[in-house]
């Protein structure tokens, strides 16, 4: 396992606090404007298991603001808190990224890392961004551990129905179908897991590959399906985000969450191949009703796009995509806004097409993501005009009905990996 040289601050350490049944870390980076009802939340929630050992945990990534002092603050009454700075290696520094915590992995490794010195049977991750959290979600997330025998328990948000859409379109479909469970968001920013599943992670000293740099909870999600663990998901409601001032750049998230995955498949491939359909994944906590407020969306800048990106980039995808693909791609294109729609096999073909690109090196990585940038787009468009009239429960059908098509192409995506110019002229 790689060193972490972590710091500890005033708020403890893990010589003082000795040992813990229920580590809850909280990785910061410059949050003090939502830091302090997190903190006393998770000491709220923390109340309900008052037979075990819990401790507090923050893994600072280095803020300049009053993140560190604001913990502290609110937690000032607390008596197992520990505040720790953790490395942030050059590669975060000059990595532009698209996530608000820098050094994301590492946070995860030292926050594991301490979990294992204190021998805790739970730990949870909950990161802050957020408006309001309630005290509910961390025992949410760490019951199953406890009471059931759970070893990894991944969150499950409420969204409206034109939000998520990369983990809509892309994610948890593309997981469900290859790794053959139906987690409903294999990425997310609030997870909990079992001392075992932490020792069997920290054990594979896989923190620094750059799959699991550009997105950690994935590849944390996968190691928890190919190493057999006991997993669940809990229902934790809505998860209303900070607005940040600038929003990233669509082909870096696409870099770093699909790309991420592209290079899970490339390293499993041996292990998803023998996979045959998907099963349910448990899920506890409340069910919640969906918002009903439609919010208008312009999906015309989406489509105008995509049609730029045929006239500009048909080379590109002509190295990537069969010709049949580019046919339908051309009727596309010509097609009025408002009866615009990319079938969902198609959408499917496609993806598969790039995870294939991806692993052959067909062009630059980078610049492979920045080619599939404006067929997302158009798939968003579509999808945003596919459900624009319907009801949540419709449009948890529709997206369904795309998980069966993903598991169906599923033997396009075997071909092709097999024989990747068989569908090439």
């Amino acid at each position: 396992m790689p060193e972490t040289g972590v710091l500890i601050q005033d708020g403890g350490s893990t010589e003082e606090v000795g040992a813990a049944d229920i580590l809850v870390g909280i990785p910061t980076y410059n949050n003090a404007d939502t830091i302090g009802p997190l903190m006393k939340a998770a000491r709220s929630s923390l109340l309900q298991f008052s037979t075990y050992k819990t401790v507090i945990m923050q893994a600072d990534g280095g803020s300049d603001d009053s993140t560190v002092q604001s913990v502290k603050d609110a937690l000032s009454s607390w008596p197992n808190l520990i505040q720790i700075s953790y490395p942030l290696y050059p590669v975060h520094k000059l990595a532009v990224s698209s996530q608000p915590l820098p050094g994301r992995e590492s946070a995860f490794q030292t926050i594991f890392s301490t979990a294992e010195r204190l021998g805790a049977q739970a730990c949870c991750i909950i990161e802050p961004g957020i408006k309001s959290v309630t005290p509910d979600w961390i025992g949410l997330l760490v019951q199953p551990v406890l009471e059931s025998g759970f070893d990894f328990v991944a969150p499950q948000y409420l969204r409206h129905k034109y939000e998520g859409t990369l983990i809509n379109g892309i994610l948890y479909p593309m997981v469900r179908a290859l790794f053959g469970k139906q987690i409903r968001q294999p990425i997310g920013s609030d997870f909990a897991f079992s001392g075992a599943f932490i020792r069997h992670c920290l054990s594979q000293n896989s923190w620094n590959r750059a799959t699991g740099r550009h997105a950690v909870d994935l590849s944390t999600t996968l190691e928890a399906i190919h190493g057999g663990f006991k997993l669940c998901q809990a229902l934790l409601g809505l998860r209303p985000q900070v607005r940040r001032e600038q929003a990233p750049d669509l082909s870096t998230v696409l870099t770093e969450t699909v790309g991420s995955l592209f290079g899970q498949v490339e390293l499993t491939a041996e292990q998803w191949q023998r996979v045959r359909g998907s099963e349910p994944v448990s899920a506890f906590g409340l069910r919640f009703d969906a918002e009903h407020e439609d919010p208008a969306i312009d999906v015309r800048p989406m489509i105008e796009k995509f049609r730029l990106g045929f006239v500009n980039l048909q080379e590109i995808w002509g190295l990537i995509l069969p010709p049949a693909t580019l046919l339908e791609l051309k009727k596309m294109s010509r097609r009025a806004n408002e009866e615009f729609r990319f079938p969902d096999e198609l959408w499917v073909r496609t993806i598969y097409d790039f995870a294939v690109g991806y692993r052959l090196r067909t062009i630059g990585r980078d610049h492979l993501m920045g080619a599939l940038t404006p067929l997302y787009l158009a798939w968003v468009a579509s999808f945003i005009l596919s459900v624009r009239e319907s009801r949540p429960r419709e449009v948890a059908t529709r997206i369904e009905n795309l998980c069966k098509t993903y598991e169906a192409e599923k033997s396009y995506l075997i071909s092709r990996w097999r024989w990747p110019d068989r569908f090439m002229p």
